[in-house]
């Protein structure tokens, strides 16, 4: 498997008189065999952080090392993406619509021309692997989603690459196979121990499959930590928001205590001034408790169901709330709302973590 160096990598793109910085003095480090995660919004430069790994792109400055290896330098890709060992699935899947499934995983070894035999025993021992291979004679249009899935993940591996990278793989999938396709791909990180880097817009995907995670905003990594640590305790309110839903409420703090307009809690904080507090749903209780603060009454303006859950958006004067609950309320209903002590981010005026309180 192979450790992956970013040295103060940018790379940017000239878009009509403009210049780009898709990627901005990337310092990065991947441990071999880690399964890891690159998470942003549209646009935040996660796909061409993948594509520089790859060897699809060059740096325009800034190193590139797979272990001690220099591989990509300053506007050149010195070791080329086919010399790479690299396994790629992308979020189109990217099927060749004329091959059935045999051949599709077939392709790249067929490319490297390597034997018959070989490229069967070798199509054959991954399709095993990924439960595929009752689909192999048939062409992409002739299985489902989730197998169609499976046929792109097992190109990806047939060459028994020493890095595979994973492009927005679950984005296409329906909420039932997404976790399916989710535990497979897990499981067979797991078991063959390669190196894996996935990107996606959905927090559901990192913490569903990775133990560290760069967070990419604007082409800047604003965190880069195991998955845990960014979640309690994120760069930014920006990157708190991209790891879940959170609440943010504007006001200052005196005397410990923060003040808002919709409530004030007494937070024992040392911080002064103006801040944002921030709340994550999961954080909200409708019936009082021991290590419970009160956020006083609010009045539900919509209840829907998410994912086994309702979700409810509740408003005090100007102000709203996001909860999560294991029943639904009627708009209009009126409910004293409590948080949990010690679950709560305080952030500047700018949106820079303080502290959790």
């Amino acid at each position: 498997m192979v450790k992956i160096v970013f040295k103060g990598v940018t790379k940017s793109f000239v878009r009509g008189k403009s210049v780009v910085e898709a990627v901005k003095d990337a310092d990065l480090e991947i441990g071999s065999g880690e399964f890891f995660g690159i998470l942003g919004p549209s646009g935040s430069g996660k796909t061409t952080t993948l594509r520089l790994i790859a060897g699809l792109e060059e740096p325009t400055k800034g190193e590139i090392y797979f272990d001690d290896k220099l591989v990509s330098a300053n506007g050149r890709v010195l070791v080329p993406a086919e010399q790479r060992n690299i396994g790629l699935v992308f979020q189109t899947w990217a099927l060749y619509p004329h091959m059935t499934a045999y051949d599709n995983i077939a392709f790249p070894l067929r490319v490297k021309k390597l034997p018959a035999d070989e490229i069967d025993q070798r199509v054959q021992e991954v399709s095993e692997t990924l439960d595929i291979k009752d689909v192999l004679e048939k062409y992409p249009r002739e299985i489902s989603g989730g197998q169609q899935q499976r046929v792109a993940l097992a190109r990806g591996l047939v060459k028994n690459p020493s890095l595979l990278l994973l492009d927005e793989p679950f984005s296409n999938l329906d909420a039932l196979m997404r976790d399916a396709a989710r535990a497979l791909v897990r499981e067979v990180q797991k078991k063959l121990g390669i190196t894996t880097v996935v990107v996606s817009h959905d927090p559901a995907d990192m913490f569903s499959l990775v133990e560290k995670a760069a967070v990419i905003v604007n082409g800047k990594f604003k965190q880069v930590d195991y998955l845990n640590r960014v979640y309690e305790t994120p760069a930014d309110s920006r990157v708190a928001s991209l790891l879940g839903e959170i609440n943010l409420f504007g006001g200052k703090v005196a005397d410990g205590r923060f003040i808002g307009d919709a409530f004030q809690l007494d937070l024992g904080s040392k911080v002064r001034g103006k801040v944002m507090l921030g709340i994550r749903p999961e954080d909200v209780r409708v019936q009082e408790g021991k290590g419970l603060l009160s956020l006083g009454q609010f009045s539900v303006v919509l209840s829907s169901y998410q994912g086994g859950a309702f979700r409810i958006t509740a408003s005090k004067g100007r102000e709203t709330l996001v909860f999560i609950s294991d029943v639904p309320y009627k708009v209009g209903q009126t409910l004293d709302l409590y948080v949990v002590r010690g679950r709560m981010k305080l952030f500047d005026e700018a949106g820079e973590f303080l502290e959790t309180v």
